[in-house]
């Protein structure tokens, strides 16, 4: 079986980690073919040129990277971090993901994510009820347009958890 190579956004959020930890998961499969590549986006705004200096902000992605490598080296999985700048983090995700021929992007979302009713004139994933749930421009662009498969990540909801069995309750 040849390795893989996963990609996955990674600032440093909870869910960023729990992305980051999934990816390093699969990646374990065959440590000695596969690579994760943790990537860091400084989003650069359009009253600057796409390279200027930002040294604060690149220090801040250093430092998410260093973790991300960390995390890397305690699962024995080969790591190559990349720090970008871009004017938004989706398009450069994605035009990354096409450049390197990633096989698979991990995404780790938030569940604390919008829901609103089928009428809204976001762009979301939609339930069979109509509903949606807004995951964020960055999110919602790399699913949209990602040349590869997309694992999205998030954490159970609260209101969504099993219930205690009874043998367990009044103990």
């Amino acid at each position: 079986m040849a390795g893989i190579s996963v990609l996955v956004p990674f600032d440093r959020s909870r869910e960023a980690r729990r992305g980051l930890d999934v990816a390093l998961h699969l990646a374990r499969i065959d440590r000695r073919k596969s690579r994760v590549m943790p990537i860091y986006v400084v989003e650069v705004d359009r009253a600057y040129p796409v390279d200027c200096d930002l040294p604060q902000q690149s220090a801040q992605g250093e430092a998410c990277l260093a973790e991300a490598e960390a995390a890397a080296k305690q699962a024995k999985v080969t790591c190559e971090a990349i720090l970008l700048q871009a004017r938004n983090a989706g398009p450069a995700v994605v035009d990354l993901a096409a450049t390197e021929q990633i096989d698979l992007l991990v995404l780790g979302v938030s569940h604390a994510n919008t829901v609103f009713g089928g009428g809204g004139e976001q762009t979301a994933l939609v339930r069979g009820s109509g509903a949606g749930i807004d995951l964020g421009h960055t999110a919602d662009y790399i699913l949209s347009h990602a040349p590869c498969e997309v694992v999205v990540v998030r954490e159970p909801a609260l209101s969504h958890a099993p219930p205690v069995p009874h043998e367990f309750v009044g103990r």
